[in-house]
């Protein structure tokens, strides 16, 4: 029997939106914090010790990134006077003071996080108790506002899964998309030998655009040809051949042998405009006139860049070697984040058990240097197990 917490629309104020170099979410490192951190502080408590928290399934319902457009492009709304200087004039400073560029959001969120243990006739207790732990805490680095509700959910049958679905639209859980990257990265890797990692997680979220040579003349004498030939096969096989070709980007090498020949056979006289056209088309130059044509992306999807975790560029320090620590005790480790591709995917698509277990996220197995935060990796270890290892991390 599959059990939840589900902790309903988060109202969370001032969350941090920028996650290593991207931004508009929170890391997934947020989310498995907070659960971690509710997970160590059920252990302290004597009445909740055999209850053990995992993994954690992130709904978004609503979401308000703090910026605003400009001519240059996306900026972050930032306040050049802080809260302590209101109500004061510049004459009773002695200077303005600096700018912190931080990006800040509103967010709505739910979380579904995979609970294991037994409570009986302690349940209105523990979920009160968990209610008030859940608004002494911080998510992504914000202020809990407010919880609609927090409930247990044992998915039995298909009908509880409905009911589950219904409570959380509108909203979008986050998938772990990283398969595609690396099929894409495997595919770039064939044609060009020397590419990195990035170009192929670049393919997914920068906007690219290829120039094609003007063919409007050809686009017109192929339709008008289906439409003189309404029955005629391989007329429609013609046009469907170019539009295909179309919607891949341009290479004059990709230029089908179908479309050659048909324009290899028109008489010269009467199509002289759609001849040199074509003749362009197939060996443009530097002086052709073009269209810019976005090129799709390497999946279908809501895909977005994440942050789902941490690499470690040096190595482990005792806490006296390095200044301005959090604390005096942990040893600390300098970081750089690790990002993948995610999906937001709607609620109402994920049609089994199954596939909403699948889209809880875990910590995955200790490995030398790394600290990543992946989906399906379910461990035998709840996140309480760690309760006296932790370790400093600085980005």
């Amino acid at each position: 029997m599959s059990q939840y917490i589900l902790i309903n629309r988060i109202k969370v104020q001032n969350a941090n939106a920028i996650a290593g170099f991207t931004w508009g979410f929170p890391a997934i490192t947020n989310f498995l914090g907070f659960t971690h951190n509710l997970s160590r502080k059920l252990k302290s408590k004597i009445d909740f010790q055999d209850i053990s928290l995992s993994g954690c399934a992130v709904i978004a319902n609503e979401h308000n990134v703090h910026c605003y457009k400009t001519a240059g492009g996306i900026c972050f709304t930032q306040n050049k006077k802080p809260q302590y200087l209101h109500g004061t004039s510049k004459a009773d400073t002695k200077k303005t003071p600096s700018i912190i560029e931080e990006g800040k959001m509103n967010m709505t969120v739910s979380l579904l996080i995979n609970f294991d243990g037994y409570l009986g006739n302690n349940e209105t207790c523990f979920l009160d108790w968990l209610k008030n732990i859940c608004y002494l805490q911080r998510l992504a680095g914000g202020t809990i506002l407010n919880i609609k509700s927090i409930e247990l959910i044992n998915l039995n049958d298909g009908l509880e899964l409905q009911k589950l679905k219904r409570k959380l639209l509108p909203g979008f859980i986050l998938q772990d998309r990283s398969e595609y990257l690396n099929n894409q990265f495997e595919k770039l890797k064939k044609v060009k030998p020397g590419i990195e990692l990035i170009d192929a997680w670049l393919d997914f979220f920068a906007l690219k655009q290829k120039a094609r040579p003007k063919s409007n003349l050809i686009d017109k004498h192929l339709q008008n040809q289906l439409d003189k030939n309404l029955e005629n096969e391989e007329t429609e096989k013609l046009l469907e051949c170019w539009q295909t070709h179309k919607e891949t980007p341009y290479e004059e090498k990709n230029i089908p042998s179908e479309l050659k020949k048909h324009f290899a056979s028109l008489e010269e006289q009467s199509n002289k405009n759609l001849l040199e056209q074509w003749k362009i088309y197939c060996n443009p130059t530097d002086k052709t006139e073009v269209n810019l044509e976005y090129i799709k992306k390497p999946e279908k999807g809501y895909l977005v860049p994440i942050m789902t975790g941490y690499k470690a560029v040096s190595r482990v320090y005792k806490n006296n070697e390095i200044a301005n620590t959090r604390d005096s005790e942990t040893d600390v480790c300098f970081v750089e984040a690790i990002h993948s591709i995610g999906e937001w995917q709607s609620v109402h698509r994920v049609k089994t058990n199954e596939e909403l277990h699948n889209s809880l996220w875990y910590y995955t197995p200790y490995e030398e240097d790394w600290y990543l935060c992946q989906q399906g990796i379910e461990l035998n270890n709840s996140l309480d197990n760690d309760y006296e290892q932790t370790t400093s991390i600085y980005d």
